[in-house]
């Protein structure tokens, strides 16, 4: 096994794409070719590494509970919740990108861009609990 999680690693990727693989599906609204595709291809790249992400957070908490205490449980699970609720919401807004493929609906591009901001969001949240667990100073206390 690691002596350092590959969590910390790996969660960049994901936040990086999924965040520029939204921007790119809303200015894909006027500039419909390039960004329909590059957005599909950066939501896609960004699911699959989400997925890798969420993989590791196991390994990553168990590194968290022998640095840190059963203290940051609490913590560790609500970043685990809003990181499966962002996979969520961007695993179906891709899904809808792949049905439209082969069955085109007028309301597809406003439902996958209002699911890639609310993952978003929710990605923000992921990073936002991430961060206090190891930022925060009731973590290095054990508290």
């Amino acid at each position: 096994m690691l002596s350092t999680p590959l969590h910390p690693l790996l969660v960049h990727f994901p936040i990086a794409l999924l965040i520029f693989g939204t921007i790119a599906q809303i200015i894909a609204v006027w500039k419909k070719d390039f960004f329909h595709k590059a957005a599909f291809y950066l939501l896609g790249a960004g699911f699959l590494t989400g997925l890798f992400s969420y993989w590791t957070g196991d390994g990553a908490e168990h590194f968290a509970h022998q640095h840190w205490g059963r203290g940051v449980s609490p913590l560790i699970h609500t970043h685990e919740t809003y990181a499966l609720i962002t996979l969520i919401l961007f695993g179906i807004a891709l899904a809808i990108r792949v049905l439209e493929k082969f069955k085109p609906f007028k309301m597809a591009m406003a439902l996958v861009i209002i699911l890639c901001l609310a993952g978003t969001t929710t990605l923000a949240l992921t990073g936002h609990y991430g961060g206090k667990i190891v930022y925060s100073d009731h973590t290095k206390t054990g508290e």
